[in-house]
This record gives structure tokens, sequence and C-alpha cells, in this order.
């Protein structure tokens, strides 16, 4: 009895708990948000109440109105004032139209958060409001058309050494897109960003794995294919970088932009050779132990007196002994990106892969209730082929050389 009425208590506080939250946000006016200087939140806030009935409680109601108003005047002014500051032509920010931009987009938020709480009170309470704009469309093209012509002319600075620098051709394509997705169409940022994007491509040819003692010539040729063939699923880790097979040179004039042709230079070199290969290392060992039964058994007898016998009672032992049978193989292999032109190492990393497969089994000596019923491990008669562990682990270190290669190049 007891116990149920706590549950009971502890449930209907729980519930009181969930309905005052509940009634406190519902009766927020921004006053918080407001005193914290947090002016378009204070904004937002106010209207949310003024658009709600007042239901359980009119907390709220009366002093959102006011908080509306103060909230609003503030933060226009705050809004205007970073538009002033960063329209000044003395202003050093980076790409400023871009931030008079997001302003005007929060002084639309501002308005429209105001304008969706007032009406819903009365309409007298919005004559104060009448004094600012509706709507910034107009603004908001203009400095659409200042952010595109700010990203052109850095797009035109860059474009010059587009065919010299390919970091200059990187730029000039990226600024001439951003200049397209302020203004569509705007001035020939569509055919220039076409034109600087063959330059801007890092092309990067995977050489013929290297010769190597570790394995034999037919399995290195069998491994550079089956690498190829996984770079080849995906040649493009990013927008600007593109993997060739050792076998596509430089072509005709007429190359398409993804393609090394004339003009089109490669830049990096990736090279690779096998280090190390372990085709099977098997190794075999063994250890003892003395096993016990749970129970005693009777062993024996002894004499206490002339008359009298007792059976003699331990625990039962014997020795098991647990073999072990290992089988190793490994697999290394060593990449690195070169400049072309220098032959400077740009970065370098081993890859490896490696197999294990073992086996056990048990002999036991001694009393077989020892065992407390326990069967003997019996041993894997079929392990694999030194072929098998090789073409495995072949198979995952050409996936792990494609995945290298995504990674570090996924960014550029």
């Amino acid at each position: 009895m007891f116990r149920k009425s706590y549950v009971n208590g502890m449930y209907r506080s729980f519930l009181f708990l969930i309905t005052a939250a509940f009634l406190l946000n519902a009766c927020s006016s921004g006053k918080t948000a407001l005193k914290q200087g947090r002016f378009d939140l204070a904004v937002k806030k106010a209207a949310q109440r003024l658009g709600q009935r007042p239901g359980l409680s009119k907390r709220g109601h009366p002093a959102a109105t006011l908080v509306l108003k103060q909230a609003f005047v503030q933060a226009y002014k705050q809004h205007q004032t970073a538009i002033r500051r960063l329209s000044s032509p003395a202003s050093t920010t980076d790409f400023r139209w871009e931030a008079v931009y997001r302003e005007y987009e929060q002084l639309q938020t501002l308005t429209d958060n105001a304008r969706r709480g007032l009406p819903a009170t009365c309409d007298s309470c919005a004559t104060w409001l009448a004094a600012y704009p509706a709507t910034y469309q107009d603004r908001q093209q203009e400095t659409r058309e200042l952010a595109a012509a700010d990203r052109y002319a850095l797009a035109e600075q860059a474009f010059a050494y587009r065919e010299e620098n390919r970091l200059a051709a990187k730029d000039a394509y990226l600024n001439y897109r951003k200049a397209l997705d302020w203004v569509p169409n705007y001035r020939q940022a569509r055919a220039k960003s076409d034109e600087a994007f063959p330059f801007a491509i890092l092309r990067v040819v995977v050489e013929p794995l290297s010769p190597t003692n570790e394995i034999n010539p037919n399995d290195n040729q069998e491994l550079q294919q089956l690498i190829l063939q996984q770079i080849g699923r995906n040649a493009t880790p990013s927008t600007f970088v593109r993997l060739y097979p050792p076998d596509e040179m430089a072509g005709e004039s007429t190359a398409p932009a993804d393609r090394p042709g004339e003009g089109y230079p490669i830049h990096q070199a990736i090279q690779m050779v096998v280090t190390d290969y372990t085709g099977y290392n098997e190794s075999n060992s063994s250890s003892s132990t003395t096993v016990y039964s749970n129970q005693e058994y009777k062993v024996g007898e002894k004499k206490i007196n002339d008359s009298t016998k007792v059976d003699i009672k331990e625990k039962v032992h014997g020795t098991l002994t647990t073999y072990r049978r290992e089988i190793r193989a490994g697999l290394d292999l060593r990449m690195r990106a070169i400049e072309t032109q220098t032959g400077k190492v740009l970065w370098e990393e081993p890859i490896w892969e490696s197999r294990t497969w073992q086996t056990e089994w048990q002999t036991f000596s001694g009393d077989d209730r020892a065992l407390n019923g326990q069967s003997l491990k019996s041993a894997n008669m079929f392990p694999p082929s030194r072929w098998q562990l090789y073409d495995s682990m072949r198979d995952e270190l050409a996936e792990d050389v494609a995945r290298r290669l995504q990674a570090k190049y996924k960014s550029d």
C-alpha cells in the first residue's frame, strides 16, 4: 500500500514538473533575452508568445508587446550599424558584401517575426512598426550584385596565372563559381570558370609497382593490376584531383579536361614497392597442466582397527596437454608520392596485411574422471594453403592502397 502511494506521488510530481516547464516556456515573453542583449531572439520569443492563446496562464502577453518593440528597435540599430561599418570604403573585412547580405537576411527575419506577432493582438500596437521597411529585397539584390563583383574581381586576378600556377587556377574557378552563386550568369563567370578548371586539377599518375625480390614478377604484375582496378573504380578523390594509370601518358591538346594532355601536366607520381612477404611461417607449441576432479572418488581402503575398514577418497587427477599450431603470413608495401618536376618526396607511408590461422588439440593421461565430463579439443586438419593466404592478403592490400589514396587526396 505504501509503495503504491509512493509511486503515485512520484508520478504526480513528475507530471507537475513537466506541466510547469511547458507553461513557463509557453509564457516566455523574451524578457530574459532582452536583458542579455540578444535582441533578435527576444523579438522571436515575444512574437511567439503573442501568437499563442493565453491558455492556462496569461503571463507574458502584456510584457511581450513591450519586449517586442524594445528588442526590435535595438536589433534594428545593431544590424544597421554593422551594415554601415561593412559598407564603408575603409572596411577591410574579407568578402564584406557577403556579410552585408547576411545582415539584411537577419533584418528580414527580424521584421517578419515582429509582423507575425503584433497583428495577432491589436492593430494599433503595430503603428510604430510601420516606420520601418517591410522588405529588404531590393537591398539584398543590390548586395548580391556587389558580392558577385567582389568574387569576380578576385577570380580575374587569379585567372591571369592559371597556366603557371594550379592553385591560382583553383582560386579563379572557385571565385567565378561563387560569383555565379550570387548572381546567375554574372558577366563571363561561367565561361571563364570552365576555362580555368582544367588548370586547377591536380593530376597524379600511379606508377607501375617497382621490381622486388619479395614476390615473383608475375605476382607483382597481378598485384599491380588489382591495385589499378581498385583505383579505377573512383579515380576522382575530389573535384580537383585525378588519378591516372601508368599507361595513360600525355595525349593531344584535344584531350578532355580530366585527362592529362598537352598543357595539362602530371604534377605528382605515386610509387609503390612490396618490401616484405612472409608466405607461411609455421610454429608449434604445447603446454601441460594437472587437472583434478570436482569431487572425491574412492581410491582405496584402510583399516582403522583390526575389524573395521574405511574407504580412502580423494580427488583424482591427470595431465592435460594442449598443442597449438599457428600459421602466420604477411605482405608489406611502401607507398610514396613525389613531385614530378623536382623529385621531392611529398609523403610516404607503409601499408601492410597479415593473416593468422591457428588450431588447438588436446591429449590427456591419468584418471579420465579428472576431466569432469569435458571433451578434448580436436585439431582442424585443413589449414589454409600458402596461396590462399597470399590471395587474401593481396586482394585486401589492393583495396587498402585505393582507400589510402582516396583519403590522401579527398581534401585537395
